[in-house]
């Protein structure tokens, strides 16, 4: 892979994760980080008819913009944390100066080869869930209008600079700025209110059993109704599952009521520290003071 290749790819990916690289419109399965920088990749493809692939890696043109473990689709990420905003609309130097005009933090952009730039902002955190990645995306994309409204999701490809798309066409890295703090982009946010995604009308009724809960994702449900994982820490999983009843509409006060009922305290997690996460998933999405 190209030099350029290796340091988009360290840049957007944590040693040890999984990736879905690929070189043509076929789906295949991931593979690990480091493997993408041998001289030979074998790609494994989603049809079982179809022999595997060994692929100089230098061939791999795209990379989708998160790990994933499995087939590229969303339900396979395995972390949030990279952005894209993909031009397509005017020459590059225009599409370069737009972008800039609106001082957007990003990590990297991209030129596709043919005519657009990709622009990556990879977060230096991982968000903490999918719900929450697309209402960052689409809020960015929200300001960024210009920009293709279709790369929301978090299993969306960008181009690997280095490799050569069609003959004399190649992706090249056009700048390579590194991490975006999480600080840094809700700071750029906060100065578009107007374009923030429409907040759900807020509900104060407490719903009967969890299997009611309205907008909630079925992952937050099975970690209220099977316990919390160890290995992930408590105050991180309490914010991430307050994080989804403030998307779906619910108020804190309602949130806090309905998920006191799944809280019991321990020695070193009293009832104050559990509020506090609640608390700060609010605020961590609608700049509540």
């Amino acid at each position: 892979m190209h030099t350029d290749g290796v340091k988009l790819l360290k840049l957007m990916f944590r040693p040890g994760e999984t990736i879905c690289p690929h070189h043509t419109k076929y789906a295949y399965h991931s593979i690990p980080l480091e493997n993408a920088f041998k001289e030979e990749v074998t790609m494994v493809p989603r049809d079982p008819n179809r022999n595997f692939e060994y692929v100089s890696s230098d061939k791999l043109l795209l990379v989708a913009l998160n790990p994933i473990q499995g087939f590229r689709n969303d339900a396979d990420c395995t972390a949030y944390r990279n952005f894209l905003v993909e031009m397509d609309t005017g020459a590059i130097d225009e599409q370069l100066e737009y972008v800039k005009r609106y001082e957007i933090p990003y990590s990297a952009a991209i030129f596709s080869g043919n005519k657009s730039i990709h622009f990556v902002i990879s977060l230096d955190q991982d968000l903490p869930s999918e719900k929450i990645y697309r209402f960052f995306s689409e809020w960015i994309l929200n300001i960024i209008t210009l920009a293709d409204p279709n790369t929301k999701n978090p299993s969306r490809s960008v181009r690997i600079p280095g490799a050569e798309r069609d003959p004399g066409k190649f992706q090249r890295l056009m700048e390579l700025n590194g991490p975006v703090s999480l600080q840094a982009l809700t700071d750029w946010l906060k100065r578009y209110p107007q374009s923030r995604p429409q907040e759900k009308k807020r509900r104060e009724r407490i719903p009967g059993t969890e299997s009611s809960f309205d907008g909630i994702s079925i992952w937050a449900k099975n970690r209220l109704s099977r316990g919390f994982r160890k290995d992930k820490g408590r105050n991180k999983q309490w914010f991430s599952i307050a994080c989804e009843f403030c998307l779906a509409g619910y108020t804190e006060s309602a949130t806090i009521d309905i998920l006191s009922r799944f809280f019991e305290e321990e020695k070193d997690f009293k009832e104050k520290e559990w509020k506090i996460a609640i608390e700060s998933a609010f605020k961590y999405l609608y700049n509540r003071k």
